[in-house]
């Protein structure tokens, strides 16, 4: 992986216009910076937060024992302020992540209870990333890191069928037999802890809910390449935060 590290999200924009004319096969990626400033207790902007988890999830990979790391390394782009913004830490992401399989056993409430400890909010119709819906065997399901929703058939306990599914019709599409579920948000909630549709929960809690908070820096594994737009800028703008 390449993070290219700039000052500020107009910059930013500006070179993932140009890599994509540069590079157009390249897994690009951006890193966006919340819209709240740091003080402001208030909830991130849908984008902002499948921006950024997309880019979680990916690093990820690079640091769990047997799986198999995306194809093509991302090349990641972000602004300063996004880089500072803490996440939670990488070991906790990676135990939060859960794997499901066709044929595999598990509990729908349980699995319905794990969503929402996750960040996922229950809804009737899944139409956005971060949102399930279950209706008696049948429980639709979008993670942010996919580009599309699923839809999980079961049969009793077990896992009978996973298809993808277009959002705006509702109709299922493919199917597939993996499917990865990572956190919904950059936090995760309490066990006990079971906020209504209407609640919206900030990002301002990450470093309440996650005492040491991480960095994107911290997701990056050891072969990953850091490279600066421009030094004096970025410290700039890290001083005047």
């Amino acid at each position: 992986p390449i993070l290219l590290l700039t000052d500020r999200t107009d910059r930013a924009l500006t070179l993932a216009d140009e890599l994509a004319l540069w590079a157009p096969s390249a897994a690009q990626r951006f890193f966006s910076e919340p819209t709240p400033l740091f003080y402001e207790d208030a909830p991130w902007g849908e984008r902002t937060r499948r921006d950024r988890l997309q880019v979680l999830t990916d690093l990820v990979y690079y640091h769990i024992p047997g799986a198999q790391a995306p194809e093509t390394p991302p090349i990641i782009i972000a602004p300063a302020r996004g880089l500072m913004a803490r996440t939670m830490p990488r070991r906790e992401f990676i135990k939060a992540i859960r794997i499901l399989k066709i044929g595999q056993t598990t509990q729908p409430d349980e699995l319905a209870r794990s969503l929402i400890t996750l960040g996922y909010t229950p809804v009737n119709t899944v139409v956005a990333p971060g949102q399930f819906a279950r209706r008696g065997g049948i429980l639709d399901l979008w993670p942010p890191a996919n580009p599309e929703p699923t839809r999980l058939e079961l049969f009793g306990d077990e896992i009978d069928t996973l298809r993808y599914f277009d959002p705006a019709t509702q109709r299922t599409q493919r199917t597939h037999d993996r499917l990865t579920i990572s956190p919904a948000r950059e936090y995760l909630l309490p066990e006990d802890t079971h906020p209504s549709p209407e609640e919206e929960v900030s990002e301002f809690l990450i470093p309440t809910v996650h005492p040491s908070p991480a960095s994107l820096l911290d997701y990056l594994p050891q072969s990953a390449m850091v490279l600066v737009d421009n030094w004096d800028f970025v410290q700039d703008t890290v001083n005047e935060v």
